[in-house]
C-alpha cells in the first residue's frame, strides 16, 4: 500500500510523461552488489542493448569492483561512482543526482539486475534519478516494470531480460565481456614474460576462492595437476589471485616442489583479464576469476561444486570450457572440498583442451585484440 502511494505521489509531483520501452533513449543501471561474478554476469546486458539499439545512451552507477570491471567497457557510455546506497542511501542518491546533472543526463528508465534486489537500491533509483524503474527488486511496488527471477534461466539469461524493458530484442546468446587497455595488455605481457621466461605455453592456475562457500579443492590433487601440466605437458604454470591469497598460493606452489610462478596481488581486474587472455589455458575453481576467464574466451577447465545447481553460475554449453563436478547433492558435507573431482579427471580435461585448442601466438593475439579498448571511463572528468 505504501509503495502504491509513493508511485502515485511521484506521478503527481514529478509530472513525468510515461515513456514506452521503444521510446527509451537514456538508461541508468544501478549495480551495487559486487561479488566479481555478479558484475561480470551483468555485462551482456549492455552489449545486447547496443546491438539492438545503438542510439541508446547507457549510464551505470556503481562503486568498487563495478568500476574496475566496467572501466574500459565499449558498451557503457557513462560510468558513475557513488557511495553504497545500502549503507549511505541519502549520500549516494545525492551524489547520483549531482553527477547526472553535471553530465546533462536525464534517464528515461532506471534498471536493476538480478543481483541487485535490495530495497535501498530501489529507493536509490527513486530518489537519485528520473524515469520509470524496472528490473529485479525485493519491493516490486516501487517499480513500474518489475521482473520476477526465472529459475529456468541462468543469471545471465535473467539479466538479459532487462534489455527487453528498454525495447531491445535479444536475438542471440551473448557472453560476458571484460575489456582492458593497451597498458593493461602490456602489463600482462610483462608479468607473463617474467613468470615464463622460456616462452612455453602457459596455464593459469586459480587455486583459491573468496572463502564464502565450500568450493576449495584438496592441495594434493592440485599438486598432481600442477606436476602433470609442467612435467608431462611442458606447460608454464602461472598462479593468479589476490594479494590476500598469495600466502595460500605459495603453500600450494611449495607443495608442488616450487613449480611455477605466482603473480598473485600484482593485477587489477582489467590487468587480470589481459593476463588470462594472454594465457593458453586456465584451470580454475568456481570463483570470480573463472568468470573473468570466461569473459575473455580462454580455454578453461572449471572445478564446480556438486551442492550448487550448475545452471545459475557455471559456463555450460561453451565449447572451450570443460566443467567438472559431481552428481547433484543436497547440502554441503562437513569438510567438503570438491571431493568428487579427481586429479586424473582434471588432467584429462586439460589434455583434451590442449588437443582441441592448441596453444598458439595467433590464438593469444585474437583474444587480446578482442578485449582491447581505447575507452577509459575513469579518466573522463
Amino acid at each position: 500500500m505504501l509503495a502504491r502511494v509513493v508511485l502515485t505521489a511521484e506521478r503527481v509531483l514529478r509530472r513525468t510523461k510515461a515513456i514506452l520501452p521503444e521510446q527509451v533513449r537514456q538508461v541508468l543501471v544501478l549495480e551495487y552488489r559486487l561479488p566479481l561474478g555478479c558484475v561480470v554476469h551483468l555485462t551482456p546486458v549492455f552489449e545486447a542493448m547496443k546491438q539492438a539499439r545503438p542510439e541508446i545512451e547507457i549510464a551505470v552507477a556503481t562503486r568498487g569492483l563495478g568500476l574496475q570491471v566496467l572501466r574500459h567497457s565499449r558498451f557503457v557510455d557513462h560510468l558513475i561512482e557513488t557511495a553504497d546506497p545500502t549503507t549511505e542511501l541519502a549520500g549516494a542518491a545525492h551524489g547520483l543526482r549531482r553527477e547526472l546533472g553535471r553530465r546533462g543526463l536525464r534517464p528515461d528508465c532506471v534498471l536493476t539486475g538480478a543481483s541487485d534486489q535490495r530495497t535501498k537500491i530501489a529507493l536509490m533509483g527513486l530518489l537519485g534519478a528520473s524515469g520509470w524503474r524496472g528490473g529485479f527488486t525485493q519491493t516490486p511496488g516501487l517499480y513500474q516494470r518489475p521482473l520476477e527471477y526465472d529459475y529456468g534461466l541462468n543469471l545471465i539469461g535473467n539479466n538479459l531480460r532487462l534489455a527487453g524493458l528498454a525495447g531491445c530484442d535479444v536475438v542471440k546468446r551473448i557472453e560476458p565481456r571484460v575489456f582492458f587497455s593497451e597498458s593493461d595488455a602490456a602489463t600482462a605481457k610483462t608479468l607473463l614474460s617474467a613468470a615464463n621466461p622460456e616462452g612455453r605455453p602457459a596455464v593459469a592456475m586459480v587455486t583459491q576462492t573468496s572463502g564464502g562457500q565450500n568450493t576449495d579443492w584438496h592441495t594434493e590433487r592440485f599438486v598432481e595437476v600442477i606436476r602433470s601440466a609442467a612435467l608431462e605437458r611442458r606447460l608454464a604454470v602461472v598462479y593468479v589471485g589476490t594479494a590476500a591469497e598469495a600466502a595460500a598460493i605459495e603453500e600450494i606452489r611449495a607443495a608442488a616442489g616450487g613449480i611455477g610462478a605466482s603473480i598473485a596481488g600484482k593485477t587489477s581486474v582489467s590487468e587480470l583479464a589481459a593476463v588470462l587472455a594472454a594465457s593458453d589455458y586456465v584451470v580454475t575453481l568456481d570463483t570470480g576469476t573463472m568468470h573473468v576467464g570466461r569473459a575473455v574466451g580462454v580455454p578453461m577447465a572449471v572445478l564446480g561444486p556438486s551442492w550448487q545447481k550448475p545452471l545459475e553460475w557455471m559456463p555450460l554449453g561453451i565449447e572451450n570450457v570443460r566443467v567438472l563436478r559431481g552428481e547433484d547433492r543436497v547440502g554441503v558435507p562437513e569438510e567438503y572440498r570438491l571431493d568428487e573431482i579427481s586429479a586424473e579427471s582434471v588432467v584429462a580435461a586439460l589434455g583434451e583442451l590442449m588437443e582441441v585448442y592448441p596453444a598458439s601466438e595467433e590464438a593469444r593475439a585474437r583474444r587480446l585484440q578482442a578485449g582491447l579498448s581505447s575507452i577509459d571511463h575513469l579518466a573522463v572528468t
